[in-house]
């Protein structure tokens, strides 16, 4: 490892790192331009480049950068470096975020730098565990997806030589967590990874439309890691996956129609996820209808799921008819509703009547 020496680096000689956890769903991290529309649009970076043109850059927290063919790379501190260079500019923000950045750059009072403070390494493996330390334990989180491809880095880079129970536990030691936690994570990442490879089914889905927690979250329910052919949430060799269950969760947790809304709509609805996926009646009134609330009248069977809405719809007519006589005026409109009502009501009960003469 390199001396701890602070030095000061040209900001042009420094690049963003395309490993870092929190790029991973890029399509190309490697892309100036898109680093800095992700940073723009979930970092905070705009509230930093107002704080840096106000007060100037804090010189005693160094980035953390490594070297190689000459050019530096920013293995902490991404967030910091693209502030400055959309201060200097360096780089250009996406046409959407111009008229932001422009007017910061405008009230600039400290001139922004060209040259930051740094801290050189030898290369990543020596800055990893002071990332965790940082952004898992510490006060600046990373989201899910990105401590989990964190761990996942760690995993490969220190531990590949153990078994992975052995792994588990000193992952869990690095971060400070359990270890099922962290195998959690990876079981999660996992599954991620299996339908990004797989370009998501062939679903209407891009990778900022899946919310990595929704995946994790879901793992921790029984029946739907066994349906989804695992051993348990911690099984990250996933020797058993059912792909096309696999497909049905990420079509019903993220694929969104016209107005935008996924069939899940909400992580609350994962515990009724969990109760459809045991019955492949309900599964299939779920792929039919697309509604989990519909499917999930079904989880005890046809005749429960029949006898239970005959009774939510015995129950909105007796609200019905105790709004009647504090509704005033009474319109045209409430009595065509009410004939049809009652048309359907009829048409039900001679159903019911013939199958049951019979």
């Amino acid at each position: 490892m390199a001396s701890q020496k602070v030095e000061m680096i040209k900001t042009n000689e420094i690049d963003f790192d395309p490993e870092n956890p929190r790029f991973y769903r890029l399509n190309n991290a490697h892309s100036v331009q898109a680093v800095i529309e992700e940073m723009l649009d979930d970092e905070s970076v705009q509230d930093l480049m107002l704080s840096i043109g106000q007060k100037g850059y804090f010189e005693g927290e160094p980035l953390l950068v490594t070297q190689e063919n000459g050019r530096y790379t920013v293995i902490e501190g991404n967030r910091r470096l693209a502030a400055v260079k959309l201060l200097n500019s360096e780089v250009l923000p996406p046409s959407r975020r111009n008229a932001g950045v422009n007017k910061i750059r405008s009230e600039v009072v400290v001139p922004p730098p060209t040259e930051l403070p740094c801290l050189l390494y030898e290369n990543r493996r020596d800055v990893l565990r002071y990332l965790g330390y940082r952004h898992i334990t510490g006060i600046k989180e990373w989201d899910s997806l990105s401590k989990a491809k964190y761990l996942a880095q760690l995993r490969e880079e220190f531990y590949d030589n153990l078994g992975q129970q052995d792994q588990m536990r000193s992952l869990a030691k690095d971060i400070g967590s359990r270890s099922d936690y962290v195998a959690q994570l990876l079981t999660a990442l996992a599954l991620y990874i299996k339908a990004e490879d797989s370009k998501f089914f062939g679903l209407p889905i891009n990778a900022k439309d899946v919310e990595f927690s929704y995946i994790t979250t879901a793992l921790g329910y029984t029946n739907i890691s066994a349906w989804l052919g695992l051993e348990g949430k911690t099984d990250i060799s996933m020797p058993g996956l059912v792909e096309e269950n696999l497909k049905r969760a990420f079509s019903w947790m993220f694929a969104k129609d016209q107005k935008g809304q996924t069939i899940l709509g909400e992580s609350r609805k994962l515990a009724d996820m969990a109760a459809v996926v045991t019955s492949q009646d309900a599964i299939a009134v779920l792929d039919e209808t697309g509604s989990i609330t519909e499917a999930y009248l079904y989880t005890d069977g046809p005749q429960a799921a029949l006898e239970n809405a005959l009774e939510q719809a015995s129950k909105q007519v007796s609200i019905v008819w105790k709004m009647l006589p504090k509704t005033n005026p009474l319109t045209a409109n409430h009595l065509s509703l009410s004939e049809t009502l009652f048309d359907d009501v009829k048409a039900i009960r001679y159903f019911l009547r013939d199958k049951l003469d019979d």
